[in-house]
């Protein structure tokens, strides 16, 4: 595979930022999402479910193509499907991996609601079957993978308690699940496990959020010399290097050195050039979508200004001063609005405060 094949950047703004885009993208490889769940994750995982033969699944479904068009379409971060180790019961386990980056108390709801419309869909598509001799649904196991600066308590997120308050008889009417959460902030730079390539991508996220990503960087591709520099662990190395360049401050010749003690020759420079070019394509793009916004701003503020010196002749000069700073385009919005009602400029002139 040559460095023309790698796709690092997603210029596309609905893509999220990189730090969703790395995670989805990493954790969404079978052999770095085996080893979160097998080291990582509640051993029970481990123990029950085959993780050797997991299985990608669709991230999106339902939209307006589907005979459920009247419900929003469903994206999920990185699912599969898997069996139970269990002899006599080869089911099947649908895994929804979550990736988080800031705690969120209310993630089992946001879960709770993937895995039903998931198995609803897989019923609907199957004729909505009455009978369990008809049709198997998987298991639902939800995880959610956690490497935020914050502290999060919970091991272990709970649905019930999301609810600020339930009678202990009255929670057998609740619906209750658990989703086990991987938390990289409970696990030492020294004792990371699994394959190498998933020992980098652990503490590429571990130092992004402590500040030591840029300097760190050679030591975490190094990781990836004891592994086979096959086309999958390639487009590791390009994902790290790329979201190190987008979320560090990180010089390029850095990034260009730590590829090459991976990837040696010719073939190192391609990649770390095709690294650069990724990084510096979505600065432009965000630097184009920052200057649009500040050009619509700068549009809205000048249409609000023009309509009061219209209205009120004389207009202070603090009161133009006080609008031309402001940077909320609702806040705009709704000074506008108030504007149409006040019956002086002294009114407007006290909104402002």
């Amino acid at each position: 595979m040559t460095s023309d094949n790698f796709e690092f950047s997603p210029t596309d703004p609905k893509s999220g930022s990189p730090y969703d885009y790395f995670g989805r993208k990493t954790i969404g490889d079978p052999l770095i999402a085996a080893d979160l769940l097998r080291y990582y994750a509640d051993p029970v995982v481990a123990e029950h479910v085959d993780l050797d033969h997991l299985q990608a699944e669709p991230t999106h479904f339902f939209g307006p193509a589907h005979p459920l068009a009247g419900l929003k379409e469903v994206i999920l971060d990185v699912p599969y499907i898997a069996h139970l180790r269990d002899e006599a019961w080869k089911s099947e386990v649908l895994i929804i991996v979550e990736h988080k980056s800031s705690p969120n108390l209310f993630v089992p709801l946001q879960l709770g609601v993937q895995s039903i419309l998931s198995l609803y869909k897989r019923w609907t598509d199957a004729g909505r079957p009455s009978s369990r001799r008809k049709f198997h649904l998987p298991i639902p196991v939800m995880v959610v993978v956690y490497c935020g600066g914050e502290e999060w308590e919970d091991e272990i997120l709970c649905f019930q308690e999301i609810f600020e308050y339930i009678p202990e008889p009255f929670k057998r009417f609740v619906p209750q699940f658990y989703l086990p959460t991987v938390n990289f902030r409970r696990f030492d730079y020294a004792h990371l496990p699994g394959r190498p390539e998933t020992q980098a991508t652990v503490e590429t996220m571990k130092r992004a959020f402590d500040g030591t990503l840029a300097e760190c960087l050679p030591g975490v591709l190094g990781r990836l010399t004891v592994a086979p520099i096959d086309d999958r662990v390639r487009d590791i190395i390009g994902s790290i290097a790329w979201f190190s360049g987008c979320v560090a401050d990180i010089v390029p010749e850095r990034i260009v050195d730590a590829v090459m003690n991976v990837i040696k020759g010719k073939e190192g420079i391609e990649m770390a050039e095709t690294i650069q070019r990724g990084i510096f394509q979505r600065g432009k793009l965000e630097g184009k979508l920052e200057g649009k916004l500040e050009g619509e701003l700068e549009g809205q503020i000048k249409m609000l200004l023009a309509f009061i010196h219209a209205k009120f002749k004389s207009v202070p000069q603090h009161v133009t001063d006080d609008i031309g700073n402001m940077t909320d385009p609702i806040a705009l919005d709704s000074l506008a609005a108030l504007v149409a009602n006040c019956a002086s400029i002294d009114d407007v002139a006290d909104a402002l405060k």
